[in-house]
């Protein structure tokens, strides 16, 4: 009886703990809503990624830009002769004008290619300047072309990622053109020699024929991201709206040279080279 009794006693005390528990459950609304506000939020952090993503990524290319482009501009102002690394990372270089187009590449696709064997080659092409004088008219007067200068390149400097050598993964690498432009530095206008004709009689003008001579102002145009299409030595490529020049002045002489000992004088695919000489000087230009 007494058992009985206890037993009794103990189940309304049992029933009111389960009774109290179920009131303080969360229902099947509550649960759902609770559901419903995890995945909005979810869906807002999913939809910020691709953002943050893509402005990681930027900011990764603007890094190898910006050192890129100062190891390209300090190569071709201080005239390198030695950086033969530079083939592992430069594809192609093509200097075209209204009479000629000379085209380095890194595998040469025809006989038309100049094979770019060392950074001899590829700074000397990157050094060819703007303006050159190829000879002279029946006049005797001097004839110019307009050079355009420009190289695809894959990143010299980042992550190993972003530096693929083996030839099956190098479309995976990040790559970017590049235009190189050298122009002699021009303090005045041309148009003085008409309207003040006392200026030449002055050590200004002496000054100025100097600083026309040995001082060039070299600008490095860098645009990315870069689809290549087309093969052989008609390689055109897609480029995107990225964008960043780099610019100094170098002061020193601009030497021609050729390909020689590595090329015959009878291939007609060479061009002339040009090297910054920092330590040599020219002699001022004469204009007449």
């Amino acid at each position: 009886m007494n058992i009985l009794k206890k037993v009794q006693r103990d189940v309304p005390s049992r029933l009111g703990v389960c009774r109290r528990r179920g009131e303080a459950a969360f229902t099947m609304v509550e649960i759902a809503l609770s559901i419903a506000i995890v995945a909005f939020a979810m869906v807002a952090i999913i939809g910020v990624l691709p953002t943050g993503f893509q402005v990681q990524r930027d900011n990764r290319e603007e890094t190898i830009i910006n050192q890129d482009g100062t190891y390209l501009l300090e190569a071709i102002r201080s005239g390198g002769l030695g950086l033969d690394q530079l083939t592992n990372f430069v594809e192609r270089i093509t200097i075209s004008n209204r009479l000629n187009r000379y085209i380095g590449a890194r595998r040469p696709a025809t006989g038309r290619e100049i094979p770019l064997i060392n950074g001899h080659f590829i700074v000397g092409m990157l050094s060819v300047p703007t303006y050159q004088v190829v000879g002279t008219d029946r006049r005797g007067r001097a004839q110019l072309v307009t050079n355009e200068v420009t190289a695809m390149m894959r990143s010299i400097s980042g992550s190993a990622s972003q530096r693929f050598q083996a030839e099956q993964f190098r479309d995976n690498s990040f790559t970017y053109l590049v235009t190189s432009t050298i122009t002699p530095y021009v303090p005045f206008s041309t148009n003085i020699y008409a309207r003040e004709r006392n200026f030449a009689a002055t050590n200004r003008f002496e000054m100025a024929h100097n600083v026309m001579s040995n001082l060039y102002d070299v600008r490095l145009h860098f645009r990315w991201p870069v689809n290549e299409f087309g093969g052989g030595d008609r390689v055109e490529y897609r480029v995107g709206r990225k964008e960043k020049v780099f610019r100094t002045l170098v002061s020193g002489r601009l030497i021609q040279t050729n390909g020689f000992p590595f090329f015959r004088a009878t291939n007609t695919s060479l061009t002339n080279l040009y090297h910054f000489q920092s330590s040599t000087y020219s002699p001022p230009v004469i204009v007449r």
